[in-house]
């Protein structure tokens, strides 16, 4: 029972490290899509504050915007993507805490049952010598 108690708990430590993994992926794509929006804010930016230089540069700038825009876009679907992914993981964590729970508690009880059935044993097998020795009428054991 302990060999199957630990495999469990074995299993909710590593599903407790896939859930923490996707959830620092996540936070990872998070991090990137806040990075494209500064990117854009920052070509939105400069296109809309240089107006001398505008001329020159507005191809460039453009064509860094939707590259930086369809990166954006990408990370966001990834982001999504994974979300999903830390729910499934948090769910199979969930699952594996409840089954590590339970094969505890199935272990504590085996081992309260086999200390009962001792005492038990225990208290029955000095019944039955206190009974042999009051019929053989010398009162005492020794």
């Amino acid at each position: 029972m302990a060999t199957r108690r630990d495999r469990i708990h074995r299993l909710a430590v590593v599903q407790e490290q896939l859930h923490r993994l996707a959830e620092w992926r996540l936070a990872d794509l998070q991090r990137q899509e806040d990075e494209l929006a500064d990117r854009q804010r920052a070509l939105i930016e400069a296109l809309n504050d240089d107006q001398r230089l505008q001329g020159l540069f507005v191809d460039s700038a453009a064509k860094r915007l939707t590259a930086v825009s369809a990166e954006s876009t990408k990370v966001a679907q990834a982001k999504d993507r994974q979300a999903g992914h830390v729910f499934a993981e948090a769910r199979r964590l969930k699952q594996a805490q409840r089954m590590a729970g339970a094969a505890t508690a199935a272990m504590r009880r085996d081992d309260e049952q086999r200390t009962l059935e001792t005492v038990v044993e225990t208290s029955v097998a000095g019944s039955i010598g206190d009974l042999w020795f009051s019929r053989r009428g010398d009162g005492g054991r020794g």
